[in-house]
């Protein structure tokens, strides 16, 4: 059989392109395996009352650290697979360490090392000042062997480091091929559901980023932990792309240090380096992340253009949806940018798909070709519409109490937010608008300019 590694669509010959997915050299070739060829050994398990399982199964074991417990859903449950995948040296294997000396105090745990000796794990544990007295570590790859340590040892939690180097000895493909992720990845999904038992699986990332493996090995988990690759800095974010036991999108900071991953609880200086000075192109926005609201800070740069065709460049930010917004302010500020490169970051590294920050985004860029600061005490909180109009926004509670956290003194966001909020307890000003012209027009009649 013939699979592609991006969606897991099967065939009988070779393709270049995929059918399903569009996606073009994506085939490679696989053994077809068996239906029971993996669960042969396992004992079958039968019909049962939810009042028959025990009460302690629907208990989450905690990690102990907050912010990975809280994309997690509030901890691990019994029987969950998690996969957790990054760029090389992004601090995965350091990250499941830190969390495997943890559980150990209270749980059975197994740390099986594919890639790296006992004594590696060691050093790198010691370094960090980890304890490693009640943890287990097992050198092996195949999926066989393993099976029978965890089996005999009775484990509550496994980390598999890593899929891509596992490899299952009935299959006749070479490891780390899509045919052998995607079995070894079926293989410990029955396992830990037969008998609940708690995987992380580390994985590796193409060249372009994505998961290893066939896209199906994402479907077969219950959740995808991600490293995201754009931060260049010691600050690691860490995404939840899918959760069956929480919400998904959410996010969580680490910094890296010589002592390991630390978890960043106040985001303030990372995304927010000019909150208390005003800056001409910065302003500052709330959006959120799963369920967890972050004030971010948008910086645009529009400059006369010196070629004969204008740049548009955005980072951090969609670059169809930054390309609208342009025309938004051209069309309804009959600001003419037809001459003028215009340049937009989301500061820290983030990437954001919120449209909640539609409207920070253009006053940054009406800031910068106005040489106009705004306070730096003002949030922008709206969804922008073609028409310029300002269009409410999901969750206004959590984004205000957010900015209210932040300690700023005045809100922009829509009209239409303004029943959500009607017992305005804030301590800050929040200020409805209809539009986006009413709020650069107020902000000019604040600095004694006529609109």
């Amino acid at each position: 059989m013939f699979i592609c590694s991006e969606c897991g669509y099967k065939t009988v010959k070779w393709l270049g392109k995929c059918p399903e997915c569009s996606s073009w050299e994506s085939f490679s070739q696989s053994k077809e395996m068996k239906k029971n060829e993996f669960v042969e050994f396992l004992e079958k398990s039968t019909p049962k009352l939810f009042k028959d399982i025990k009460e302690k199964s629907y208990i989450r074991i905690t990690t102990k650290m907050q912010e990975f417990d809280r994309i997690l859903g509030g901890g691990l449950v019994k029987g969950e697979v998690v996969l957790v995948g990054g760029e090389p040296g992004v601090g995965k294997s350091t990250l499941l360490l830190q969390a495997a000396g943890i559980l150990s105090s209270a749980n059975k745990v197994l740390y099986v090392s594919a890639e790296e000796s006992p004594q590696q794990v060691g050093l790198r544990a010691k370094r960090l000042g980890i304890e490693l007295d009640g943890l287990y570590i097992l050198n092996e790859d195949n999926i066989f062997d393993i099976y029978k340590h965890i089996k005999e040892y009775k484990f509550d939690i496994v980390i598999i480091d890593s899929i891509q180097v596992v490899f299952h000895p009935k299959l006749e493909v070479p490891r780390g091929s899509v045919g052998q992720v995607r079995g070894c990845s079926e293989f410990l999904t029955r396992l830990a559901k037969h008998e609940g038992i708690t995987f992380f699986i580390i994985g590796h990332v193409t060249k372009e980023g994505a998961l290893a493996g066939p896209k199906m090995m994402e479907h077969i988990v219950d959740c995808v932990l991600y490293f995201e690759p754009e931060v260049t800095s010691s600050y690691r974010i860490l995404r939840a792309s899918k959760n069956r036991f929480g919400p998904t999108g959410e996010v969580a900071v680490f910094e890296m240090t010589s002592a390991g991953l630390k978890e960043v609880t106040v985001l303030s200086d990372i995304f927010l380096p000019h909150k208390d000075k005003p800056v001409a192109g910065s302003c500052i926005g709330c959006i959120l992340e799963g369920l967890k609201p972050l004030l971010l800070e948008l910086q645009s740069l529009v400059v006369k253009s010196s070629f004969g065709m204008v740049r548009r460049r955005s980072i951090g930010f969609d670059f169809n949806r930054f390309s609208l917004l342009v025309a938004v302010i051209e069309k309804r500020l009959k600001i003419s940018l037809v001459n003028q490169d215009v340049f937009l970051n989301v500061a820290g590294g983030m990437k954001i798909t919120d449209p909640a920050a539609d409207l920070a985004a253009v006053c940054a860029v009406v800031s910068s070709y106005r040489e106009e600061a705004f306070e730096s005490n003002t949030v922008f909180i709206a969804e922008l519409g073609l028409a310029g109009e300002l269009r409410p926004v999901s969750n206004i509670g959590l984004r205000l109490k957010e900015v209210e956290k932040g300690g700023f003194k005045k809100c922009f966001i829509p009209s239409g937010n303004l029943k959500e909020i009607s017992d305005n307890s804030y301590s800050f000003e929040v200020v409805g608008l209809e539009s986006l012209k009413e709020v650069l027009d107020l902000r000019r009649r604040a600095k004694g300019v006529r609109p």
